[in-house]
């Protein structure tokens, strides 16, 4: 039993979440703090309903491997494997904010002159 692949997806949780901290883009926005923990949620709660649907119909098992932990939180759903959803949602909101605020700064700004023209 081993922690390494659980390790491997909260360190680069935390590290986005320290990223995400330090330019407020998602749960530390302080206007819309609840309203992302409530997507995240949701987001981890469907792709897990996905996860039972696939398991249920034997499209899906449990790889083996000795870096993951053997936890199971039910018949082939790993511990690490709601580890991963939760990072996949926190993940894809961080990016969609971060495009966002990219994109309102890129065209708001004023466009520049032609170098030419000067």
């Amino acid at each position: 039993m081993s922690v390494l692949y659980l390790l491997s997806i909260i360190v680069p949780t935390v590290c986005m979440g320290l990223v995400d901290r330090r330019w407020r883009l998602f749960l530390f926005r302080p206007s819309v703090a609840r309203r992302a923990v409530v997507v995240v949620a949701a987001g981890t709660v469907v792709f897990l309903v996905w996860d039972l649907i696939a398991i249920g119909a034997d499209m899906y098992h449990r790889g083996e491997s000795e870096a993951m932990t053997g936890i199971e939180l039910a018949p082939e759903l790993p511990l690490e494997e709601l580890f991963f959803i939760v990072f996949l949602c926190y993940l894809t909101m961080v990016l969609h904010q971060a495009f966002r605020l990219v994109l309102a700064r890129t065209t708001s700004a004023p466009p520049e002159r032609d170098r030419e023209s000067a």
